[in-house]
């Protein structure tokens, strides 16, 4: 016997067809983004400190767990979209007028964000 599940947006039931034999697809795809991504922190974090002479076997083995993390975090967020892609659209759509009025707060984010994180990155390119 199989489940389908139903979600209700905006009133009207949808059937989404992401419920089989009893796993909920959008959940295990979450649960997925959300194990890659804890993943990811403490991986990125011992690579960096791994780097370092002698600890080349090390290295290997935190890129290894972080590039695999990463691969999984990226599938998953691509199903992700897909599954709700729907329910995102309509989201978005309905809510267009209140994103723009935060436009300042995005560029002034995204220049922010963008400009510390290469000012930090720059170290590699040993600019003097």
């Amino acid at each position: 016997m199989t489940d389908i599940s139903k979600e209700r947006i905006g009133g009207e039931m949808i059937d989404d067809g992401s419920r089989r034999s009893g796993i909920s697809i959008k959940s295990l795809v979450s649960l997925v983004m959300l194990c890659a991504g804890a993943w990811l922190v403490p991986s990125g974090i011992a690579l960096h400190f791994a780097t370092h002479e002698g600890a080349a076997r090390w290295g290997h083995l935190f890129m290894s767990m972080h590039n695999a993390a990463s691969m999984l975090l990226v599938a998953a967020v691509a199903a992700h979209l897909i599954l709700n892609w729907k329910v995102l659209t309509r989201y978005i759509s309905a809510r267009a007028e209140q994103y723009l009025q935060v436009k300042r707060e995005l560029l002034i984010a995204v220049i922010g964000v963008s400009g510390f994180v290469l000012l930090v990155a720059s170290h590699a390119l040993h600019l003097s």
